[in-house]
């Protein structure tokens, strides 16, 4: 292996460590990673969500709130550390901007219900949280490669920008795009 090869190596790896992501066990096919460049492309709109609260498994749809706030969905497990360490983020970050102007959704995938209330009331969570018991209601349209993965909707309900792993910066953008949607 070349050296240049092996520094391009060492670069993306130390990337992906000091973002703080985890690899998911189970990989989504090829060709929904596919679409996941096509979601970068600026003003396309964000394909509606409807999945059970962890709550009361009420059905909570994105719908209701596209237009209306800037929304940052949040797919985690509660198995993966990265996960566990942006709750307390996030929450802050919810409480802060006074419910009226963002909208946190976190998504907890493949787990069970017990295991996903467990994990809302240890983190004091109070945005909503959904469950997806697989990933066919999702993968297509919010592919999730790498834990956690935020993506971030516009006020005006386009797609910003997807984000995998986390690092406390990631909630200075969204902070700046909240600014930028009032």
């Amino acid at each position: 292996m070349s050296l240049a090869k092996l520094a391009g190596l060492f670069i993306a790896l130390s990337v992906f460590v000091a973002l703080g992501a985890c690899k998911k066990e189970r990989i989504v096919s090829p060709d929904i990673v596919a679409l996941a460049p096509a979601l970068a492309a600026p003003a396309k709109q964000a394909p509606n969500l409807a999945l059970p609260l962890v709550s009361s498994g009420a059905t909570w749809e994105l719908a209701s709130v596209l237009g209306k706030k800037t929304v940052l969905l949040a797919f985690f497990t509660t198995w993966c550390p990265h996960c566990k360490r942006s709750m307390p983020y996030l929450q802050e970050l919810y409480e802060k901007n006074d419910f009226n102007n963002l909208e946190i959704i976190a998504i907890d995938i493949e787990e069970k219900p017990e295991q996903a209330r467990a994990f809302v009331k240890k983190y004091g969570l109070k945005f909503p949280v959904l469950l997806a018991e697989d990933q066919g209601a999702f993968a297509r349209n919010y592919p999730v490669r790498y834990l956690p993965t935020l993506y971030l909707i516009g006020r005006d309900g386009s797609l910003v920008k997807r984000y995998e792993g986390f690092h406390p910066s990631i909630l200075d953008e969204v902070s700046r795009q909240i600014s930028l949607s009032n």
